[in-house]
């Protein structure tokens, strides 16, 4: 601390103090029964956030923290979706078998270990999501098991629904159950959730 020296200082006055605007109120939110499309995400939109897959962990986080965003959309090195990554799976347990396995630190895992693939979220089309409500959309991922929806447009995927958005517009979660009929299948859906498919 010798090459540091401390700036002469002052107590403030009252005076000195700019006055503060009154708080804003706080943001309307939508309900189950509003339109569906009030919780989509379009991929072209510049708001979505994109990682490549072969990003460390540390650097989306930081990413997500900056840009205020809890998910991501992976994609490769071709521009090409290939998943999608919730800000709560980069600490998750999960991550730390996936950690533990690869005997590699969590500093130098990478999303492509963690992310959930893309082929394995179920996908509405556009006339659909015209028709739907919120709620339907949180039928609809109770039903796949999955945190996120692809809304497609023909051949082309042109949208995401994650369940973060929902929470956030409607203040309320989507539960998400394992789907399990045998005692064997309940098993592995505790030991390994990332996994469950129909």
């Amino acid at each position: 601390m010798s090459e540091f020296h401390a700036l002469r200082w002052s107590k403030p006055t009252y005076e000195s103090f700019l006055p503060i605007k009154p708080n804003q109120p706080a943001a309307v939110r939508v309900d189950w029964y509003q339109p569906a499309s009030l919780v989509v995400d379009y991929l072209q939109q510049d708001g979505v956030l994109r990682v490549n897959k072969a990003t460390l962990l540390a650097e989306v986080e930081s990413l997500m923290h900056v840009s205020d965003k809890r998910y991501a959309v992976v994609i490769d090195d071709h521009q090409q979706v290939v998943g999608l990554l919730q800000a709560r799976e980069l600490h998750g347990r999960h991550t730390g078998a996936v950690s533990q396995l690869l005997q590699l630190g969590w500093h130098e895992l990478n999303v492509g270990y963690i992310m959930q693939a893309a082929d394995r979220q179920p996908v509405i089309t556009e006339q659909q999501l015209a028709h739907a409500r919120i709620g339907d959309i949180a039928a609809t991922m109770q039903a796949a098991g999955r945190d996120f929806i692809w809304i497609s447009k023909g051949a082309a995927i042109t949208g995401v629904i994650s369940a973060l958005n929902i929470i956030a517009c409607t203040g309320e979660s989507v539960r998400l159950y394992p789907k399990a009929d045998t005692f064997a299948e309940v098993f592995r859906a505790l030991k390994h959730p990332q996994i469950i498919d129909d």
